[in-house]
This record gives structure tokens, C-alpha cells and sequence, in this order.
């Protein structure tokens, strides 16, 4: 696998091996897959303690693993707030003695954490579809109030001390929320899945991030959040991450991933073609003149596996990045980077690859994720499935201390599971994970050519895996009728890695697997209960519409295989498996290729009814059978 690679890039991969010795592969892109305070040493399992398992989020919320998705740095710069995902918590660590000293339960499933002031915070909570507002007094965090903002909130940016935006993932939009009122402003529709927003040190101008497709939001803040420019990253970018307003305002960068397009073989991988790491810079109005400009940071043999966030310095050059597939974090001195002013190639720039002084790399393991500069010398970074805090002395180039912020010492099934999913060095030359296309368990909403059908140019969209253990037999075509076997099918003929699973990693990935289930919907009633649009969809969906032959409850889905006119004359196997209808609500592309965006367009162009066995539909029967659909 490694012939014809420069000797600098077989070093790195050794250098990888060695810390990560078990180099074997998991699926990815084949597969058709109140509030509790706890002091100074709680216990592991205090916060979660009685939790039961939840749809939407792992079951590794059990064992007690904190997972700490983002960070936040006080304004004094002495101590660290952390959202942790799978804990329901945030964790308050103090940077002079560099240890935990408080934690609070706050809510299910934060994602981010801001500081207002050296007194308060906001947490986001992705499952409570709500805001936590934080105070911190006597070294203890205290939750003050839940505020409802509407559907999955994600990133938070503060623009005064009583307002923040917050990215509606769930319902594309973002929302400006009063805190001392406790209520959403405005919302401003924009792009698919908003996932992070920045503002301006002036906070002037608030950027979003959309992943679906993959675009960036220039909005005016004090002009109700106006968008005033609207840039597509690229027309394949997905996984877009965390942005940086650069100090002086002119610009931002934001990382992403690009989808390539090529067939999925171990040739286009290794050379850039399936999947690409990159840095993206776009101007803020009345900055920097030029446009759009891109940046690879793959180096072929040893990529830069899932790019997550990037921060800058304020009082040096240094930009970091964390590429949380590949376990590290990349340092470039931002004054040195020679943007190039059209497509940036398939790699990284030659000439930054050999100046050490420019670009270096410095290995951290685990997921690293959020990342913040205590000050020019200094990194601290949130890792996902080490539970702690990371410090990284820049100039040594090393990581010099871990901050543990809760969770047991030893990971179970579904933790280690989550490792190998999360773990990018298992594909070949690490230019991918199984994270990488199946989002945090969901979808990237990307359609790829593998040869895991036995076929080219036959592109599949990537499915969602929430659920998946319940929803066999698997592939669109489900031809796999054992999901170990398809996770080893995508091993060898997708992800092109060295070696196969083990069968205790085996088992490890289908405990992580069976953790992930499909969100509640938002669309229901506050108890629970369908909408009366919802419920005259109901009797069309079991009746006349005839959905209900293909896909029947509990899973809405069936074991059978069907024609319904929009295959390939490139399939090697005929028909597709129905896919589950459940958590519909939280995608944007649908079919086997993604050719529909808009449930609309399903049942008007490409999948109506009466050329399935059901009957025709009128506007409102359309209208009311989606009501349904979004329910689920």
C-alpha cells in the first residue's frame, strides 16, 4: 500500500503506527448503514447516575464519559468551561492548579459553551432543544435557567453580554436569543444544517456555517442578522467545522471536507480524489479584497483525517487546526501561508510541507476537537473520547499536560466502538473515518461511487446508521444480510485500510452502532402526539398512498427488495431496500442518490404514489402525508 510514497510521508506513517499500533479498518462509506451540582471529586458515574437511554444519543451516557465536544476560556484566562456530550454536563476546570473543580448537570446533549462574563456562561443543548444559562460563584457552577430556542442548537457566539446567536441545526435556521428575557429575538433563515457561528471582535458581523451543502453566511449582527453574503465553499464541500475570524477582521477561515467525486479505490484515495482535508478563507465585507481562497492540508501517505477547527492567535501567527480523525493538531504560521488563488491541488502546498518553521504537526490521540489559544505559546484542546482537556506547548511542539474532566479510566464496548468509528488512521494513508461520511453516526448527505455493489458510476447516497442494527438487511440493495459481515465488506473494499476487524473490535463497533437511534421529532405536539395534519397523513400512509406496503412499522422499513423505476443500467443488483423512515425530519437529500431535496420533490417527481400501487394525491394530502413523514 505504501509503494511509491516519499520517504517523509512513509516516516509519518511509522511515526503513527507506533503511537496507534492497531491499524485496522472500519466501515464507512459502503455500508447502507432538574439539574444536579457536583462538587470538587464527584464520582465517575454521579452525574449520570438513573439516567435512562435516549433516543439520539449514545448509550455510552451510562457509563458516565463525559465527551467533551467544545471548550470555552474566561475572559480572566484562568479557567475552562466544557460541554460535555454524552454526560449531559459541563465541567469547570481551573487552569492555575490544572484540574477539575466543578461539574453540572445541565441539560441533554451539550454541544458548546460560551462565557458572557467571568460569572456566566451559556451551554447549548442539543437534545432539549434549549439554552442552559451557567453561573459560576464560589469555584461551583450553578444552573440558573433553561431557555427553548427551537430545534438541535449547536454553536453559540455572543454579541453583548445579554444576547447570543445560536446555529438551529434542526431547522436550518439560526436564532438570536435575549437571555434576561429568556426568548428568541428573530430566527434567520439559512442554509442546510447550521452547525457553527462566529462574530467579529467589533461584533459587527456574524458568520454561519451550513454543512448541507456546504456553505458560508455573512451576516450583519446589528442590523438583525441580514445576510449580506453568501459563499459556497465548494459545490462537494460537507463536515464543515468551526470558523476563526481572523484578529484584524479582514477575513475568516473555516475547515470542511470536499468530496472528490472519483470511484472509491485505493489509487484515487492515495492520491486526493475521493476525499479531501481543506482550509477555506472568504472576506468580510470591507476586508481583504480577495475572494474565496483554499488551502489542502493532506499530505499524500499520511492525510489529515477529518479537520475539525481552526483558531488564531492574537498576539502571533500561528493557526491551529485539529484533525480529529487522524488524532492531532496541525500548527501553520498564518503570515506564511501562500494561498493559492485558484484550486488548491490535491495536497498540501510543497513548500509548506518542507519548511518546519511554517507547518508542523503534533500528535494528541484520542478525538481532538474545539480548540482555543490560552496565549501565543499555548493550546488548549477538547478531546471527544480521552475525556479531558489537552495543553500544548507550541514551541516545545508537544502535548504537556492532560486535564481529566470526569468519566471512568477504562472505556466499555461502546466507547472503544466509538474509537474505531471516530479513527481515520484505519483507512488507507488516514484520509478518512467512518465519521467521515456517516456524520456523528448520521449522514454527511454525500453520494459516493464505491465498489461495495459490485459497480461503477452507480453513486449511492450516504445513509443514515441511526438505527441500522434494527433496519436489515443492509447496502441500498440489500444484498448484506449480516451487518458484521457488511462492516468487513466496507473494510476491504471502501476504506481499502491494511487489515480487517478483529472480532472483538467487532463487537465493540456494533455496541456503538446499537447505541445510535434516530432523534425525537420536532414536529409533534409538546406531548408527544401527532399534529391533526399529521394524523390525516397517517390514515393516507397506511391507506391509499400505499407507503405502508414498503415501508410498515415499527421501523418503516421491510426486508423485501422493489423496482420502483430509478435504478441504473449499471446495478448489478436489482432493486433497492426501503430505506427506514424514522428520524426523516433530520435529512435533507433523499433516494439512493440524493436526487430530491425537498420531500416535495419525492412524491411530486420521483416516487409518487399512484405509480407505486397507491392512488393520487392532492396538494393537501401531499401536505399532510410529509406532516406525517416528519413526524417519525
Amino acid at each position: 500500500m505504501m509503494n511509491g510514497c516519499h520517504s517523509s510521508s512513509c516516516l509519518a506513517t511509522a511515526r503513527k503506527a507506533t503511537m496507534f499500533p492497531s491499524r485496522t479498518v472500519v466501515f464507512a462509506v459502503g455500508l447502507g448503514l432538574a439539574a444536579a451540582c457536583i462538587g470538587t471529586s464527584p464520582s465517575p458515574s454521579q452525574p449520570t447516575d438513573g439516567t435512562p437511554v435516549r433516543p439520539g444519543v449514545p448509550q455510552s451516557l451510562a457509563t458516565g464519559h463525559r465527551s467533551p465536544m467544545a471548550l470555552a476560556v474566561s475572559p480572566d484566562g484562568h479557567r475552562v468551561l466544557t460541554a460535555n456530550h454524552t454526560s449531559d454536563s459541563v465541567s469547570l476546570v481551573d487552569l492555575r492548579s490544572r484540574s477539575r473543580i466543578s461539574e453540572c448537570r445541565c441539560g441533554r446533549g451539550p454541544v458548546d459553551v460560551v462565557w458572557l462574563d467571568d460569572r456566566t456562561a451559556v451551554a447549548s443543548l442539543m437534545h432539549d432543544d434549549a439554552l442552559a444559562v451557567l453561573e459560576v460563584r464560589e469555584m461551583q457552577i450553578h444552573l440558573q435557567r433553561v431557555i427553548p430556542v427551537g430545534d438541535e442548537p449547536r454553536g453559540l457566539a455572543v454579541v453583548s453580554p445579554g444576547v447570543v446567536w445560536v446555529a438551529l441545526c434542526g431547522e436550518d435556521r439560526i436564532a438570536c436569543v435575549e437571555l434576561a428575557r429568556g426568548t428568541v429575538q428573530q430566527k434567520v433563515a439559512v442554509g442546510g444544517h447550521p452547525r457553527a457561528v462566529a462574530v467579529s471582535a467589533d461584533k459587527r458581523w456574524l458568520v454561519t456555517c451550513c454543512t448541507t451543502p456546504g456553505e458560508v453566511l455573512v451576516h450583519d449582527a446589528s442590523d438583525q442578522g441580514r445576510i449580506v453574503d453568501r459563499h459556497e465553499i465548494f459545490d462537494t464541500a460537507f463536515n464543515v467545522g468551526a470558523p476563526t475570524i481572523l484578529p484584524d477582521g479582514s477575513a475568516f477561515v473555516v475547515p470542511s471536507l470536499v468530496n472528490r467525486t472519483f470511484t472509491v479505490t485505493a489509487d484515487h484515495i492515495g492520491k486526493g480524489w475521493v476525499m479531501d482535508n481543506r482550509l477555506n478563507r472568504f472576506p468580510l465585507p470591507r476586508g481583504e479584497p480577495n475572494e474565496q481562497r483554499q488551502l489542502g492540508l493532506d499530505i499524500r501517505g499520511d492525510a489529515a483525517g477529518d479537520v475539525h477547527a481552526v483558531a488564531v492567535s492574537r498576539r502571533s501567527d500561528w493557526m491551529a487546526v485539529t484533525c480529529a480523525g487522524s488524532h492531532e493538531v496541525l500548527l501553520l504560521n498564518r503570515k506564511q501561508i501562500p494561498w493559492p488563488p485558484s484550486d488548491p491541488g490535491d495536497v498540501l502546498l510543497p513548500e509548506l510541507e518542507a519548511d518546519e518553521q511554517s507547518f508542523f504537526r503534533i500528535e494528541l490521540g484520542g478525538r481532538p476537537l474545539d480548540v482555543e489559544f490560552v496565549d501565543e505559546h499555548t493550546l488548549l484542546i477538547a478531546n471527544y473520547l480521552h475525556d479531558s482537556l489537552q495543553l500544548v506547548d507550541i514551541a516545545g511542539r508537544k502535548l504537556v499536560q492532560s486535564i481529566h474532566v470526569g468519566g471512568p479510566k477504562t472505556p466499555d464496548a461502546v466507547q472503544r466502538g466509538a474509537a474505531i468509528f471516530y479513527d481515520a488512521d484505519r483507512s488507507h494513508h488516514s484520509w478518512f473515518s467512518c465519521h467521515s461520511c456517516h456524520t456523528d453516526g448520521h449522514t454527511s448527505g454525500q453520494i459516493w461511487d464505491t465498489v461495495n455493489d459490485d459497480s461503477v458510476d452507480t453513486f449511492k447516497l450516504t445513509p443514515t446508521l441511526r438505527g441500522v442494527t434494527q433496519t436489515g438487511p443492509w447496502t441500498w440493495h440489500g444484498w448484506q444480510t449480516s451487518l458484521s459481515h457488511a462492516m468487513h465488506k466496507s473494510v476491504t473494499d471502501t476504506l481499502n485500510g491494511s487489515q480487517s476487524l478483529s472480532p472483538r473490535e467487532t463487537r465493540d463497533l456494533l455496541a456503538f452502532l446499537q447505541s445510535l437511534q434516530p432523534p425525537t421529532s420536532p414536529h409533534r405536539t409538546p406531548t408527544g402526539g401527532l399534529t391533526p395534519s399529521a394524523q390525516r397523513g397517517q390514515r393516507l400512509f397506511h391507506g391509499r398512498s400505499g407507503c405502508a406496503a414498503c415501508h410498515p412499522p415499527p421501523h418503516f422499513t421491510s426486508p423485501q427488495t422493489y423496482d420502483v423505476g430509478l435504478g441504473s443500467f449499471r446495478d448489478v443488483f436489482e432493486g433497492y431496500n426501503p430505506p427506514s423512515l424514522r428520524g426523516l425530519h433530520a435529512r435533507r437529500r433523499f433516494l439512493h442518490d440524493g436526487r430530491a431535496t425537498q420531500l416535495e420533490q419525492v412524491l411530486l417527481r420521483h416516487h409518487r404514489p399512484e405509480r407505486l400501487g397507491g392512488e393520487p394525491l392532492s396538494s393537501q394530502d401531499r401536505r399532510d402525508l410529509i406532516a406525517y413523514l416528519q413526524s417519525l
